[in-house]
């Protein structure tokens, strides 16, 4: 992959990284004490990060860590939801998918811009 290709890659990795986290923090600032969003966002990465390690060991392609990367950081932001006292319902699963597909796009984007590394 070129060098510009790389550098895009990992800018658009960081930007989709970053996106749960900017709605949570949006949300906390316009309730004034809400950060259920932020921990929301937070399960996701880890569950995200989770699919990294895994795809690094396994060397997975691109297609099998979307997948990997979208299933954990989902339900990791859900079981976030609930245990914070979220009632479940299509509204939790929204955020959590969000959560979930952006940081899915960001470990596959990180991946394509560090190929050695996975």
């Amino acid at each position: 992959m070129k060098p510009s290709h790389q550098k895009l890659s990992q800018s658009l990795s960081i930007l989709f990284g970053v996106i749960p986290f900017a709605f949570g923090l949006v949300r906390a600032v316009r309730t004034g004490d809400d950060l259920r969003y932020v921990w929301v966002a937070f399960g996701a990465l880890v569950g995200a990060t989770i699919a990294l390690a895994i795809t690094r060991a396994q060397r997975m392609a691109s297609v099998g860590l979307g997948l990997t990367a979208f299933t954990l950081a989902t339900l990791l932001a859900t079981a976030v939801a609930l245990l914070l006292g979220t009632q479940f319902g299509p509204g939790v699963l929204v955020v959590t998918s969000g959560c979930g597909g952006c940081l899915a796009a960001s470990c596959v984007l990180y991946a394509r811009a560090h190929p050695r590394s996975i």
